[in-house]
């Protein structure tokens, strides 16, 4: 039988393959071997092939089943034993798994699908001769097979199927059945996914629009209930249940756009669409008496294309997350837009927010060392500290002020939307207004850098030196602020702690996009303002100003309490599993620099150690914010569609600015 953890067997020579000597009583899975030989003869690449023979293009494969049988008809003897062989396993295999279950999902959400191509990628199968799914998904492993069958002319396509038909009649035997049976599943199961209530409950209106029709997934299986019965001639009715159905999804896309994403819904759709483009496939084989080359050539092809797509665990994700990855990013980019300071005056006003966001850093900072000092295990005082950065998090945007840190994640999906509309209005305009958008955002980032640390730097001052006018002691030991100076050092591991922070900033844009739109989707704020407990707990007043709060503040409150439990408890976290990986908030870390200096003195100004923490605070300054910029303008990109070639222009013609002009990072040309 077929070794299925391989992706392909070793290519034999046609001559070899041909000269077997198989016949129709000869054991099913030796024929099914001799099959897969055939097939891999035709879609693999030789050892020896012509460089010039591009597979992916799919014609070289093309040509080979030409060649397959101009050799076949200059040899009858040949022909008759190939056609033998292949007409006894027509007769003698089912095709039915194969049409309901290759390239499609078969697992209820997507982390079980996503278990399931894990395992279907490192574990065999169980050996089942008369299935040629199994054949099926082990033969075919490129995209690029699909292409090929797609290629084949009619005379070609003539001559395979003649290869499977009996000499009595252009007939396939039992498959015939088999797409009967198939069709009438996939109805089945179309109408049952279709009916789910977050399904139903978003295609009302719709069907309101479709006037004297019932549920358009209901009506798929009762009139493929009826074609069953009409002896398979007229498909019309069951063709607009299929176009009605693709409505309604469509429509369930456009109420989430509004309303809110889920990722499962999405799934579910996704799902459904495979299995209508199955089933209309499966349909246009009845188009006529008998089979047509054309219809078999796009039912192949399909099932080519979709098995092997569905092996694929990134795309997988690629499918599923696309649209709330483009929400999210659309969210991001309208909370950008505040980041970006076009003018002189905007600039200002992005400064005096960012010194307001430094100086409830410095009372972070303070905080941050008190919890330290506290008895307690490790993980009971890392939980102490991710609230107070929480905390601290909510106060400045409670109060309208900026943290830097924070920015990059929204300013990313703002310029891929200034990218977009480059794109849409004329790709061949001048990149320059692009670019200008970029050195915008970079310059308001610096400027947020600036401001943060220019107030926290003196409320650090402030604190520790009231502290130690009162306790008449340091707010930090020598050999805390000692071990502080060497741990910022640049040439220890301060640049990587700092480029993983910045994965923590951008993680925390995704779980607030994440939230809002799960907020949107469940329908939370609705459910509260008419909640009888809530009402009757804080009056009916403020349950409505609650549940306004909740829609409009959603995305901040999951991203200021998100980044601050990911800065706070990652360290312990990783703590616990032997990996010494820690976090360097520029902000932050700026602080504690001058809580130490604060107890060393201002000697320590001169001592070399000192100005490597110096240059650690500059890389983590560079490594938070891009990382984090750079991770949300891919995810921007990639949920937009915009091509990478675009966006590697836009950063040459932009590096080439920058060093032409390293000054507008800090003032506008104009």
């Amino acid at each position: 039988m077929l070794d299925f953890f391989s992706s392909r067997r070793s290519r034999k020579e046609l001559d070899i393959i041909l000269t077997q000597e198989l016949n129709a009583d000869s054991p099913l899975d030796q024929r099914l071997e001799w099959l897969s030989e055939l097939l891999t003869w035709i879609f693999t690449e030789s050892p020896l092939v012509i460089r010039d023979l591009d597979f992916s293009t799919g014609h070289p494969q093309a040509l080979r089943v030409k060649w397959l049988l101009h050799v076949l008809e200059r040899n009858p003897n040949w022909k008759i034993s190939v056609q033998t062989i292949l007409t006894s396993i027509a007769a003698e295999t089912s095709i039915f798994d194969l049409l309901v279950m290759a390239g499609l999902h078969q697992q209820s959400g997507l982390f079980s699908e996503f278990v399931e191509r894990v395992q279907r990628r490192f574990l065999p199968r169980p050996p089942d001769d008369k299935n040629l799914e199994l054949l099926f998904t082990a033969t075919f492993q490129k995209e690029a097979d699909a292409a090929s069958i797609h290629r084949l002319d009619l005379k070609t396509l003539e001559g395979l199927i003649e290869l499977f038909s009996s000499s009595e009649r252009n007939s396939f035997g039992s498959w015939k059945q088999d797409s009967i049976d198939a069709i009438l599943h996939l109805a089945i199961q179309i109408s049952a996914l279709g009916s789910q209530s977050s399904i139903r409950k978003r295609t009302k209106s719709f069907e309101e629009k479709i006037t004297g029709k019932a549920n358009p997934f209901v009506r798929l299986q009762l009139e493929t209930a009826d074609w069953t019965r009409s002896s398979y001639l007229q498909t019309q009715n069951i063709e607009i249940c299929l176009e009605d159905c693709e409505a309604a999804i469509e429509h369930v896309y456009s109420h989430m756009d509004e309303h809110g994403v889920s990722v499962n819904l999405v799934y579910q759709l996704e799902r459904i669409k495979a299995l209508l483009r199955r089933l209309k496939n499966l349909l246009h084989l009845f188009k006529g008496s008998h089979f047509s080359p054309l219809s078999i050539q796009t039912l192949s092809g399909s099932l080519v294309f979709e098995s092997v797509h569905s092996r694929s665990i990134r795309a997988l994700f690629d499918d599923n997350t696309a649209l709330i990855a483009k929400k999210i990013a659309e969210n991001s980019a309208e909370t950008g837009e505040h980041y970006i300071a076009k003018n002189p005056s905007e600039e200002a006003a992005l400064l005096k927010s960012a010194i307001g966001g430094g100086a409830i850093t410095a009372v972070t900072t303070i905080f941050k060392y008190l919890i330290i000092g506290l008895p307690g295990s490790p993980f009971f005082l890392s939980l102490l500290g991710a609230a107070n950065y929480s905390i601290s998090f909510m106060t400045i945007q409670l109060q309208g002020f900026s943290l830097a840190t924070k920015q990059p994640a929204m300013t990313a999906a703002a310029l891929a939307d200034q990218i977009i509309l480059y794109e849409e209005v004329d790709r061949n305009l001048d990149l320059e207004p692009v670019v200008d958008e970029m050195i915008r955002v970079l310059r308001s980032q610096t400027i947020a850098v600036i401001g943060n640390i220019a107030a926290v730097t003196p409320g650090v001052f402030l604190l520790c030196g009231t502290y130690s006018l009162i306790t008449s002691t340091k707010f930090l030991s020598k050999e805390a602020a000692a071990s502080v100076i060497e741990h910022f050092s640049i040439f220890g591991a301060t640049p990587i702690f700092a480029a993983w922070t910045g994965v923590l900033l951008f993680t925390s844009s995704l779980i607030a996009g994440w939230f809002y739109h799960w907020v949107l989707f469940r329908e939370l704020p609705q459910a509260f303002s008419r909640s009888r407990r809530l009402i009757g707990l804080i009056g009916p007043e403020r349950t409505r100003k609650f549940s306004v709060i909740l829609k409009r503040g959603a995305a901040g409150f999951a991203a200021n309490l998100s980044l601050g439990m990911l800065l706070g408890l990652s360290p312990a976290f990783f703590d616990f599993l032997g990996v010494p990986l820690d976090v360097r908030h520029v902000t932050l870390s700026t602080g504690s620099l001058v809580a130490a200096v604060m107890t060393l003195g201002i000697g320590v100004g001169l001592e070399l150690k000192f100005w490597f923490a110096i240059l650690g605070i500059l890389s983590m300054a560079v490594l938070n914010l891009l990382v984090s910029f750079i991770l949300a303008l891919g995810v921007a990109l990639r949920s937009k569609k915009i091509p990478f070639s675009t966006a590697l222009t836009i950063v040459k013609i932009f590096v080439l600015r920058i060093l032409k002009q390293p000054t507008l990072l800090f003032r506008s040309s104009r």
